[in-house]
Order: structure tokens, then C-alpha cells, then sequence
């Protein structure tokens, strides 16, 4: 069976944050839009596990810039507060030392600022490195973080002015040896090259104009959703039922054509015509279903992740919301990421959603959601690999928290990057499709309309302007405004 298509028709190939965000923006404006979503339910990496009494959302788990999410609901004339809401952090982030020593970084950039100094960095010195930053960042998001970059009088403008505030040597020095030489210590080192892991990347690849990661953390602050991150998943599936939007769950898209100026989407239950289509699956996934060949190198790929979703018998006062316990060789952790080799000592990220809503946990138990980075490369984890990564996991988290993690684990579910590609159609298990290892690679980032297929666009996190929820958000509603604005 084949469901006709019409000129204010649209199918949007998933339902994630960038692909729920584009299919409200094309309905509100009064096109007949249908998601196909492969999986039983919406949200893609922003998912949800709900077993056992215990809650986990499934992949982000961060919010930081809450109003470019309520730009969606504003645009179709929603109050985005009637939808979702979320609290201010006032710890965004607890770090771990492998000297078992540990520093919060606050909602505040002078409290920051403060914990710092206690372990031997001067407040000037971290508030001047971030005012550099901060001011770096305001033009960049004017300049860069355009879903559609055109070289004209306003871009360069924009560019100018960007190269006046930071440097030529900005671009080619990597972000690890800027920080090294700027900050001169070496925890707070590790924390400013972290930031580079939300692109799926190197610090000691990545170049250094992209510390202004840390701004959009450190300086705008970090959220937590009433009721955790699904809540935004949740609040934007709320919205596109309530502008009109149709879902066709468990309609997983086999191959996708291009015949007689339209598309056709195969499922295993339909077949879709579309005039138009636009795409939350994985940039390069789309690619195989429409055909074609894919050039990428496994090294050019984002890092995947391989997580551990705990229910903890117990309650532990000594972490926090978010807490990050660093790898005793954080260049060693990358060299073996980026060269496909298995980690030794990973560093590992916590995130405990019961510390901010109770229910989330039996009674005394909390929910732990334990990553680690790993390569983007399927073939590597094997039972006998996840086992060893379960096992020194345990062991390294049993030395922090002063205790043996492995009988207080009541329940588990693992995500493995291939779990993650039969899910959400990750390529590889890439958590960001390309990594941005380079200037080069920044500024090539796939875009959202395609080169050949005019009417074919690409929303969501491994194409234009980034992963995380909020750039996946823009993506899908600004892709939808250049549609709009086309049809014009």
C-alpha cells in the first residue's frame, strides 16, 4: 500500500529533538506532516528505561540553553512553560581526580572561580581565560551556529569581528596545549579539555577557539527538566500532536528513492510518497538508505559510548546530579579512542537523576547512568569486551565511592554502540556522526539541505549546527524556516 503525497505534504524520517522540532515548525505553518519512527515510541537518543521502580533517561542527560528548546513551542505559538519547565543548577558538575581528590563547578562563574583557586589556580586568571571565551562565543553564535552559513557582507562582518577577538593561532593550536599553556594546572586543565567530548572529539585534536564550549556550560548556566531530560522529548511530542502532526510508530525505513521528482520511503508495512522529506536519522545512515556510498574513515567519526544503566542499592551523599571521574591518562584515553584500541583506564561520567527527583529510585537506592567513550566501531565490543569494561568500571568506582559497587547493583541494561545503531540508526555507534578533530571538519559539517536532492533536508545532531539537544532543536527549526522561506 502507498499513502499519495500532496503538495502540503512532508515526511520526516524519525522522531528525535531535531526531527520533532522541524515536523511542529512545517505543521503550524500548514503542511500535513507524518513521522516515521522506527521504534516504539518517540525521543531517539533521548529516550527512557522505566523498570523496576527505577527511572533512566537513555542518552543526554544535560541541559544547558533551555530557551533555543522553547523557541520550537514560541514559534507555533505555544507557552513552552504549559509543556515543560526545569530548575537552575546550582552544582552543574562534581570532577574526580585519579588522586581521589574532587571540585565542583558551580551555576556561578565566581564560585567557579573560587573552588578553583583552592586547588592552585588563580580566580583572575580562570575569570580573564573566560571572559576571552564568553566574548568569542557572542560572535560565533551569530556567525557559525547558522544552519545555513552564506559567505556575504553579513557573515564576513560576523568574521571579522570573530578574528579581532580570537586569533589565527586559535584555529591551529589544539585546545589541550592552549590550555596547558594558558591555565598551567593540571585538573583544571582536564576540566576546560572535557568540554571537547560534547562534539564527540579530541582536546588534543580539537582546536583551541572551540574552548568557548565551556561558556555555554559554565557561564549560561546548566538545567535540570522537571521529571528529567525525556520530559523535553515528551513536551515536544505533546506539541507536534497538539499542532496536527501524525506518528507511525515501529515503521522502520529500509531504502529510500528518488523517482519522477518524488520520494518514495519503503517500510516493512508501507510504502510513503513524498514531494519533500526531511531526515533526524543519522546523516550517513540516510545516506545508505538512499544508495549511496559512504566515504568516511572510522577515525573521522565522532566517539561512541558504551553505557551502564544501574539501580544502586544505596544512597551516596558524596555525588552529585553530574559527576565526572577522570582517566589517570586522559591523551593515552584518546590516542586509544581515536585509534580504535580498547580503553584501559576510561574516564567515566555519573549521571544520578534521583538526586533531583525522588522518583526516579525506590526508597534509599539511586538511578546510576554510568558512560564511557569508546570508538566508533561496532566489530570491537563483544560479550568478552563488555565484561572486562563492566569489571573495571566496578573496580574503578569501587575506590571512589569507598565501597564494592558490584553487590550493590540491583538492576542493569546496557547501551553498546551497536544497541545504539539498532536504535536510533547511529552510524557505527557515532554519538555526533563526524568528529570535529580539525578546523577543517568544523567547518564542513554536513549540512541540512542536500547537495544533489534539493528537497531533501537533514536535521538532529550529526549534521548542521551540532549535537546536544539544543543545537538538534535549532537544527530542525531553522531547517523548516528555509523550507518555509523557499516555498515563499
Amino acid at each position: 500500500m502507498t499513502k499519495k503525497s500532496t503538495n502540503k505534504s512532508f515526511i520526516v524520517l524519525g522522531s528525535g529533538i531535531g526531527g520533532m522540532a522541524a515536523a511542529s515548525t512545517l505543521a503550524f505553518a500548514g503542511y500535513e506532516v507524518t513521522i516515521l519512527e522506527k521504534s516504539s515510541s518517540y525521543g531517539g537518543k533521548a529516550g527512557i528505561i522505566s523498570k523496576d521502580g527505577y527511572i533512566f533517561d537513555t542518552g543526554p542527560s544535560l541541559l544547558t540553553l533551555p530557551d533555543w528548546i522553547d523557541e520550537v513551542f514560541k514559534h507555533c505559538n505555544k507557552n513552552p512553560r504549559h509543556y515543560f519547565d526545569y530548575n537552575k543548577l546550582d552544582v552543574v558538575t562534581r570532577y574526580f581526580f585519579s588522586d581521589q581528590t574532587f571540585v565542583d563547578v558551580s551555576g556561578n562563574i565566581e564560585k567557579t572561580a573560587e573552588n578553583f583557586e583552592n586547588i592552585g589556580l588563580d580566580q583572575k586568571i580562570f575569570i580573564d581565560y573566560m571572559t576571552k571565551w564568553n566574548d568569542i562565543y557572542e560572535v560565533s553564535e551569530k556567525t557559525f551556529l547558522s544552519n545555513n552559513i552564506r559567505v556575504n557582507k553579513v557573515f564576513l562582518n560576523h568574521t571579522i569581528e570573530w578574528l579581532k577577538k580570537s586569533s589565527l593561532k586559535d584555529i591551529y593550536v589544539p585546545m589541550a596545549k592552549y590550555n596547558q599553556i594558558k591555565l598551567s594546572n593540571k585538573k583544571i586543565e582536564l576540566i576546560m579539555n572535557r568540554f571537547a567530548t560534547y562534539t564527540g572529539s579530541s582536546p588534543y585534536n580539537k582546536p583551541a577557539f572551540m574552548n568557548q564550549l565551556g561558556v555555554v556550560e559554565m557561564m549560561k548556566g546548566a538545567y535540570f527538566p522537571k521529571g528529567g531530560i525525556h520530559s523535553i522529548s515528551k513536551a515536544l511530542y505533546q506539541l507536534c500532536l497538539d499542532v496536527g502532526v501524525n506518528f507511525n510508530f515501529n515503521s522502520a525505513v529500509s531504502k529510500i528513492s528518488f523517482e519522477k521528482n518524488k520520494f518514495k520511503i519503503l517500510t516493512k508495512e508501507k510504502s510513503y510518497n513524498s514531494l519533500k522529506l526531511v531526515s533526524n536519522i543519522d546523516f550517513f545512515q540516510t545516506q545508505k538508505l538512499l544508495g549511496r556510498k559512504i566515504k568516511i574513515k572510522t577515525k573521522e567519526l565522532s566517539t561512541s559510548c558504551v553505557v551502564f544503566y544501574w539501580g544502586i542499592k544505596k544512597e551516596f551523599p558524596k555525588l552529585k546530579l553530574h559527576n565526572i571521574i577522570f582517566s589517570g591518562d586522559y591523551e593515552k584515553e584518546f590516542n586509544d579512542i581515536f585509534n580504535c584500541k580498547n580503553i584501559a583506564d576510561p574516564t567515566v561520567y555519573i549521571n544520578i537523576s534521583s538526586k533531583m527527583d525522588k522518583n526516579h529510585a525506590p526508597i534509599g537506592c539511586e538511578n546510576w547512568f554510568v558512560m564511557i567513550n569508546v570508538p566508533a566501531k561496532i566489530s570491537l565490543y563483544n560479550k568478552k569486551e563488555l565484561e572486562r569494561l563492566r569489571d573495571l568500571i566496578i573496580k574503578k568506582l569501587s575506590i571512589f565511592v569507598e565501597e564494592n559497587l558490584d553487590p550493590l547493583i540491583s538492576f542493569e541494561e546496557i547501551l553498546t554502540p551497536e544497541k545504539l545503531h539498532e536504535k536510533t540508526g547511529s552510524f557505527e555507534g557515532a554519538l555526533y556522526g563526524e568528529n570535529q578533530n580539525s578546523f577543517k571538519s568544523i567547518i564542513n559539517r554536513k549540512k541540512n539541505q542536500d547537495k544533489k536532492l534539493k528537497n531533501l533536508f537533514y536535521v538532529g545532531g550529526t549534521v548542521r549546527p551540532g549535537g546536544g539537544m539544543p543545537l538538534a532543536a535549532k537544527s530542525g527549526i531553522d531547517t523548516a524556516n528555509m523550507i518555509l522561506n523557499d516555498e515563499d
